[in-house]
């Protein structure tokens, strides 16, 4: 018990660190205009840089991704496997419904067809939660993503930077900044410590001749 928030400051740590490295990606990258996402063999992971879909088009239907929150409204993140012109495959993030409001019908001529590549969203989901490739789901199916729509295929998914209404703009940057998890890290790191100093005061008593 005395080890354990020892580890956990560490994995705050490190949580904090890849904050610092997200937040310096995206800072490099609003102030650089867009470019054409194009597939390339040795094309690194999504760095969060602003890319344009000029010439692309949907590929099937959307997928809900459930338990999506923003802020403390739960709500679902609406994407789409998208075709570009080079015949590569994306998938594009067009942004985020609240439970409890239809999805539209989206017009695809009326999207501004720029946003940030950023990597895939991470769920926690526990036995039982339904991975698919449309409709409401818990998770992404990447895998049968791939076998469903054949081609080359872009790491991530790209965040519009515009979403149509009543969709909202998926937010890029983190809820949580590099600082608050440097607080926690300090925190259990205190409580490691009291911990530790409480052990050690209890075996020294318990070395103690009695009187």
């Amino acid at each position: 018990m005395a080890v354990l928030p020892f580890f956990l400051a560490a994995w705050q740590w490190q949580r904090a660190q890849e904050k610092a490295e997200l937040l310096r990606s995206l800072t490099s990258a609003i102030g650089v205009p867009p470019v054409s996402l194009v597939y390339r063999e040795a094309r690194p992971q999504p760095e969060f840089s602003r890319v344009a879909l000029p010439g692309a088009h949907p590929a099937g239907p959307t997928l809900q991704l459930e338990n999506s929150y923003l802020g403390e409204v739960k709500g679902r993140r609406v994407l789409q496997p998208w075709r570009l012109e080079d015949g590569a495959m994306a998938l594009v993030d067009l942004g985020w419904l609240a439970d409890g409001v239809a999805a539209p019908a989206i017009d695809p001529k009326t999207l501004s067809l720029r946003g940030h590549w950023m990597p895939l969203p991470r769920h926690f989901v526990l036995p039982g939660a339904v991975a698919g490739v449309e409709g409401r789901v818990d998770a992404i199916d990447m895998a049968a993503l791939r076998q469903r729509y054949p081609g080359h295929w872009h790491q991530g998914v790209v965040v519009l930077e515009h979403s149509p209404d009543p969709l909202r703009h998926w937010p890029v940057l983190p809820e949580f900044m590099p600082e608050r998890h440097y607080a926690y890290a300090a925190q259990w790191l205190l409580l490691g410590l009291l911990l530790l100093l409480s052990l050690h005061s209890l075996r020294r008593r318990s070395h103690e001749p009695r009187r």
